[in-house]
């Protein structure tokens, strides 16, 4: 894919939405100093790309109960990977599937409620036919969580 081109205000208008997605196309245009329509077509312009995926609530896992986030390493037989990759897409307490280079196949992302949940998902993930092995670690504290991404 090239790279898009991107003026002053469509910048403007990503780093606004990434911070407040619910402002109406009257309160953008009037922070942007252009009108409702043309917002509104900058945003259409913007999804049509693939620059904007989807507009969404972020919500606070932890007030929900989801209080323990954890890192989830997984290796596996290769010639299983598409197989293993079903089985873990299933599991909705894995949040974030990365395919990393290194000794691991996969990094999760995985919250529970609890350690028992923890323990009972790692079960859950070490009987899919595949994988090999598995070390988790337990996220004490983020320090950082920025989503925000800008365009050069």
């Amino acid at each position: 894919m090239s790279e898009l081109e991107f003026d002053r205000i469509d910048r403007e208008l990503l780093n606004i939405l990434q911070e407040n997605a619910e402002l109406t196309y009257a309160e953008l245009g009037k922070r942007l100093g252009i009108s409702p329509s043309t917002v509104y077509m900058r945003i259409k312009k913007l999804r049509e790309k693939g620059v904007i995926k989807r507009i969404v609530a972020e919500v606070n896992p932890e007030v929900l109960g989801y209080r323990l986030r954890s890192l989830i390493f997984v290796s596996i037989d290769v010639k299983k990977y598409s197989s293993v990759v079903k089985e873990l897409v299933k599991i909705p307490q894995i949040k974030v599937i990365y395919d990393i280079t290194g000794e691991w196949t996969f990094a999760l992302e995985a919250l529970v409620r609890d350690h028992k949940e923890l323990s009972e998902l790692l079960d859950r993930i070490g009987e899919i036919d595949g994988v090999q092995h598995t070390s988790t670690a337990v996220v004490l504290r983020v320090i950082k969580e920025e989503r925000r991404v800008l365009p050069p």
